[in-house]
């Protein structure tokens, strides 16, 4: 039997009911202003593994840690960023998508207020 497990879509525009867990149908709904914060959790058989080697949820993130290079599905003028790590002996993926790599100063600032408000509980 297939397990699923949570994942969380936040972003300052209006969601569309059906989207893919890293964002897919929203994504190309996106304005420059628009921010979309995924936080994508793995099975217990991820834990300890290099890739989810960071401990904790990135609080704090910076304009300069984000590019185009890191979206899942490349559009043009958006950028990503993207951070594996385990909290609470729960790995996840951090996905976090920008409308526009030019408003990065004012945008990743309401990704921090979301994250600086997220917390996650072990199981």
């Amino acid at each position: 039997m297939e397990r699923t497990f949570p994942v969380v879509h936040l972003a300052n525009f209006g969601l569309p009911e059906t989207r893919g867990d890293f964002g897919a149908g929203a994504v190309e709904l996106m304005g420059p202003q628009n921010l979309l914060v995924v936080l994508f959790e793995y099975g217990e058989e991820s834990l300890g593994m290099p890739l989810f080697a960071q401990q904790g949820l990135p609080r704090v993130l910076t304009p300069e840690l984000f590019g185009p290079n890191q979206l899942q599905r490349g559009i043009e003028g958006q950028a990503g960023y993207q951070v594996f790590f385990t909290e609470g002996d729960r790995p996840f993926c951090l996905y976090v998508v920008l409308g526009a790599q030019t408003m990065a100063r004012r945008l990743v600032p309401q990704a921090n207020q979301v994250l600086t408000a997220t917390t996650i509980t072990p199981r």
